[in-house]
């Protein structure tokens, strides 16, 4: 998937610093959050505004917070050798939505007036240049329907839990041996939690790790082998989420 930016860059005389030999950078963006680096200096959040660029650098990065959101590339801007005392810099990112639920394949539809569009299936990925302004439904047969509103940041993460339309048939049955036998039920999904989040854990250290060094160096490479962690890393939560929601319904009902 290709993640197209708008970079535009003014130059402007004003805001000069008497004896200043390097350019003070005037930024503005859509998400106050991201961390601005000169090559690989890093001047502070893009919230500050107004930075003082190192001597000697030339490229700007705007890279994403911390979190889940490194899939989400840095824009770059290669600065000019200019003698202006000030550049203003607009860096724009698109809006990113990840949408999954338990279980997957869900989906998910746009509401729009009288019309809905479909939008795609769980788990969902995807970047607009727009945030998106309708409420989002997921549906699933079997599954209760669920109305989620997409939010207008940049990065936009949901996990939506569906409810099963029927309940399933209670245990309670003449003859108690029949209640005992299914009790291996209950302990192997509290098994098949601990194992999938101790999984889940290991595939994000990864992550989090591979994510230090994109942060560092900003090698593209990177990218595709933490997505593909930070893929696992969820796919095994949620199996673990669910392990749980089968035992603790089990024990509740039981």
């Amino acid at each position: 998937m290709k993640w197209p930016h708008i970079l535009s860059l003014s130059f402007t005389c004003w805001l000069a610093i008497p004896g200043q030999t390097q350019p003070v950078i005037v930024l503005s963006t859509n998400w106050p959050e991201a961390l601005v680096y000169a090559d690989s200096v890093l001047l502070g959040p893009a919230r500050y505004h107004i930075f003082r660029l190192p001597a000697g650098k030339r490229m700007l990065r705007v890279v994403p917070p911390e979190g889940d959101t490194w899939a989400i590339p840095a824009r770059t801007v290669m600065l000019p050798d200019t003698t202006a005392d000030t550049l203003q810099i607009t860096v724009t990112f698109r809006y990113h939505y990840r949408i999954e639920s338990v279980p997957s394949g869900a989906r998910i539809f746009v509401r729009q007036s009288e019309r809905q569009r479909f939008l795609g299936e769980t788990p969902f990925w995807d970047a607009f240049e727009a945030p998106l302004q309708d409420t989002l439904y997921l549906v699933r047969p079997g599954y209760a329907p669920v109305a989620l509103w997409p939010g207008q940041q940049v990065w936009n993460r949901h996990r939506v839990y569906l409810q099963p339309l029927e309940t399933s048939v209670p245990e309670v049955q003449p003859g108690g041996p029949t209640v005992r036998r299914r009790r291996w039920i209950t302990y192997a999904a509290l098994g098949v939690a601990v194992a999938a989040t101790a999984v889940s854990v290991h595939y994000k250290f990864q992550a989090d790790r591979l994510y230090a060094r994109y942060e560092e160096t900003g090698d593209p490479t990177l990218r595709p082998r933490i997505r593909a962690l930070d893929l696992r890393a969820g796919i095994a939560l949620g199996i673990a989420q669910l392990g749980l929601g089968v035992a603790a319904f089990r024990l509740i009902f039981r």
